[in-house]
């Protein structure tokens, strides 16, 4: 006996979001004066039925479990006790109902919440409150499996997308390092498609402005800090000049602060205690002059005859965070270089991966190991023998944040 077939068709509009009408299946219901003699019998007749619904009227009062009522029916004399009383004997009287229109994800929390014979036995749907079919957990999970399939290609489309515009907005810092220094080499590995490190290259007559920066977070949160820390960059060497790094850092430090309403050790947007660390360069080709400032990041320098990398390290603040100060002020240090000289900055992503026999951070020590071990090289063979050692390194560990670094020489 079936109610469904009816309402069915009518109801399924043509395009519209999964709802618990696109697995409701028609199945033959009992009614309260039927005997579970009628419910062995229906039972063996489907067998493909997992349970059977039960309505008083067209309203649905219960649900009986197959596994169960065979169970029960099986023992002895129970044919003889309970086969010719009325089906709502062994019925669960206490089934999840729930109306054709309600959404998957709605419908999903539901299943859950009522327990594990809503994804077992299934779960019985009505149309204005009658009974119209049933749904089982198996669909359901093919449902949303699919569901999140769909999704997560959507979110996948729009998040390579959102690369392509990352690294556009990339592309003119790329060619002004180029054209001002043709020999430099420089890694940028998101570690998810977008990423939280950024870098930023402009020339003047007299020399040229690098910056790389490492923004809290990585994937679209940092991507989306990115935008933020670039732009406050580029508005302050508008109004400050490239030539002076730590003013750079203050005025981006104040500009972020201003942008997420970072005052006075107050966070007026909860949650948005975010930052960067970073390392700004002015680089005067003539005088082979190197005016460096670094916030939480250090400059690596490895001249021609010192018998070490020297570690010029940033000052310990980060810029932006609600508990900095936004009247901070970063130093300048100022360094000459002999011909020949290389010069390396990274973010964290290369110095605290995890990896090694210990599975511990890779550390500065061992860059500066790598640097020495790459000196007479060129910054592009540099690079590459710090990639090869860093693969090594990681080996089977996850990738932990994303990745630049920045080398070139004097």
């Amino acid at each position: 006996m079936s109610v469904a077939a009816e309402y069915l068709t009518d109801y399924r509009p043509r395009y519209r979001q999964p709802s618990a009408a696109d697995l409701c299946r028609t199945v033959p219901c009992m009614t309260t004066d039927q005997t579970n003699e009628r419910v062995m019998e229906m039972f063996s007749r489907h067998r493909d039925l997992v349970s059977l619904p039960v309505v008083e009227g067209r309203q649905p009062i219960g649900l009986i479990n197959r596994s169960i009522f065979l169970s029960q029916m099986s023992k002895q004399f129970r044919m003889e006790l309970y086969g010719r009383k009325s089906c709502i004997a062994f019925m669960d009287k206490e089934p999840l109902v729930v109306d054709a229109a309600m959404d998957i994800d709605t419908l999903t929390f539901k299943a859950v919440e009522h327990g594990e014979k809503a994804l077992s036995d299934g779960f019985i749907i009505t149309q204005g409150g009658a009974f119209l079919g049933v749904g089982n957990g198996l669909q359901l999970m093919r449902v949303v499996a699919d569901m999140q399939a769909s999704r997560h290609r959507q979110i996948m489309h729009s998040i390579e997308y959102a690369s392509v515009i990352q690294q556009s907005t990339l592309r003119s810092s790329r060619e002004a390092l180029a054209r001002a220094c043709p020999g430099a080499d420089l890694v940028w590995e998101p570690r998810d498609v977008v990423g939280g490190d950024f870098y930023q290259f402009s020339q003047r007559e007299d020399g040229w402005f690098g910056a790389v920066a490492d923004c809290t977070g990585h994937g679209v949160p940092g991507a989306f800090m990115t935008l933020i820390a670039s732009s406050s960059l580029t508005q302050a060497l508008e109004q400050h000049g490239p030539r002076d790094p730590a003013a750079l850092l203050g005025a981006v430090n104040r500009s972020i602060k201003q942008t997420l309403g970072q005052q006075g050790g107050v966070d007026e947007t909860p949650g948005s205690d975010d930052g960067m660390d970073a390392a700004f360069f002015w680089f005067e080709p003539a005088g082979r002059r190197l005016v460096f400032a670094g916030a939480r990041l250090a400059l690596f320098v490895l001249r021609p005859d010192a018998p070490a990398v020297e570690l010029v390290e940033g000052q310990r603040k980060g810029v932006g965070y609600v508990d900095s100060d936004a009247a901070y002020a970063w130093s300048n240090h100022d360094l000459v270089l002999e011909p020949g000289s290389l010069v390396f900055v990274t973010t964290d992503g290369l110095i605290d991966q995890v990896g090694g026999p210990r599975a511990i951070a890779l550390g500065k020590r061992r860059v500066r190991e790598l640097l020495q071990q790459s000196r007479g090289q060129a910054p592009a063979e540099v690079n590459r023998a710090l990639q090869a050692a860093l693969r090594a390194w990681q080996g089977e560990h996850h990738r932990r944040d994303d990745l630049s670094f920045f080398c070139f020489a004097a």
